[in-house]
């Protein structure tokens, strides 16, 4: 047995749509992470306690004068930021896929693959299908044994990525399209990715993003009613994980995305000022996407006491991990300000605008940090 607590991060609403991607993302932790053993799950939704962004604030492309000095329309980036679209008639538009990708790098492309996967289920209101579920263990199991390249051998066409991913698949599952058709998808974002993305698509992602990220953060900073509110919500989770850790249903491992590791980090580095049990132990704490670096720079979260001593991991904590994608904007390092604390790092090809969200639809997440916890002898 395991307690999991996860801590959600920014822009996060309890929505039926978010109902489905918490269901889909456990699956994924039993299945990928906890693979031999039961988990209880603890999910705080703390998200609900703060107030709504109007939408419209974002809007900067519309029904504003233009403050210019009239000399005419200016140049645009045309095509995008490759200069040019892709002409199908040229020999090198076809090493735009992701087989090519994955030749140099089948690590990156196998989360990729298995993030459209996810997405898809996620667009359709649905839950992973088995064969779905069936393409990640296997994707996990490759990346865990140092043998992603294999899916991408020979000519490494989408069909026969497809195949290898549900290759020895019970019968029971079907054959389908689903999986080929997120690896179709998957170089149909590669190939847009180098040839048609400008600016305005980049800052149309990533604009309210980061509107949303600031404005869950300076909820929480703000001392007041609904930091509160969200420090009980993460409280009780934790508290009743504690409870069944001590009661031999352990062990007990958190994980905070984004502002969620921020959350985290504030409280359990002093445990005793956010009304956390004295004896509380954690066996390990991944921050995934997230800014505690960033925030203890400014000197905004909690110090471990004494007062005044140098940042550590916190003392209730016996190993932390601090998780990132090196191209996503809104996550910082940590080893260099917190003692103790390991930053590891995500080789990608996701996009800029996609990638804080994603980490919890990539295999090598799964299989990097179940390696990890089990070299620690926490799993």
């Amino acid at each position: 047995m395991a307690q999991l607590v996860f801590v959600h991060g920014v822009a996060t609403r309890d929505t039926p749509e978010y109902r489905a991607a918490i269901a889909n993302r456990d699956t994924l932790f039993r299945e990928l992470l906890f693979t031999d053993r039961d988990v209880e799950i603890h999910s705080p939704m703390w998200g609900q306690f703060v107030p709504a962004i109007n939408q419209k604030v974002f809007d900067t492309d519309q029904g504003a004068t233009t403050y210019s000095v009239n000399l005419g329309d200016t140049i645009g980036l045309g095509a995008g930021l490759a200069g040019g679209a892709i002409d199908p008639t040229d020999g090198a538009a076809g090493d735009v896929t992701i087989g090519a990708i994955g030749k140099q790098d089948p690590v990156a492309a196998l989360d990729a693959i298995c993030s459209e996967i996810a997405d898809r289920a996620e667009r359709g209101k649905r839950e992973l299908l088995p064969k779905e579920i069936f393409a990640f263990q296997k994707a996990a199991e490759l990346i865990d044994n140092g043998k992603a390249g294999q899916i991408f051998s020979g000519g490494a066409s989408s069909s026969s990525i497809a195949d290898m991913l549900t290759a020895d698949a019970p019968a029971e599952f079907g054959i389908g399209s689903t999986i080929l058709d997120a690896v179709n998808k998957v170089t149909d974002y590669v190939r847009n990715a180098v040839s048609t993305l400008g600016f305005g698509a980049i800052r149309g992602k990533l604009t309210p993003a980061v509107g949303l990220f600031l404005g869950d953060v300076f909820v929480y900073l703000q001392d007041g009613e609904i930091r509160q509110k969200i420090r009980a919500e993460v409280r009780s989770m934790l508290i009743q994980a504690h409870a069944a850790a001590k009661a031999g249903k352990g062990p007990l491992v958190i994980v905070g995305h984004s502002m969620g590791g921020v959350i985290l980090v504030d409280m359990l580095a002093n445990p005793g000022a956010a009304q956390l049990p004295d004896d509380l132990l954690v066996d390990a704490l991944l921050t995934v996407g997230s800014q505690p670096g960033f925030f203890a720079t400014l000197d905004l979260l909690a110090h471990n006491p004494p007062d005044g001593s140098a940042r550590r991991k916190p003392d209730c904590v016996r190993n932390w991990f601090n998780v990132f994608d090196p191209i996503d904007p809104l996550a910082f390092r940590t080893d260099m300000i917190f003692k103790d604390a390991e930053d590891f790092a995500f080789n990608s090809v996701a996009g800029i605008t996609e990638a804080h969200s994603k980490y919890f639809q990539r295999p090598q997440f799964y299989a990097r940090s179940r390696k990890r916890l089990r070299e620690l002898k926490v799993l």
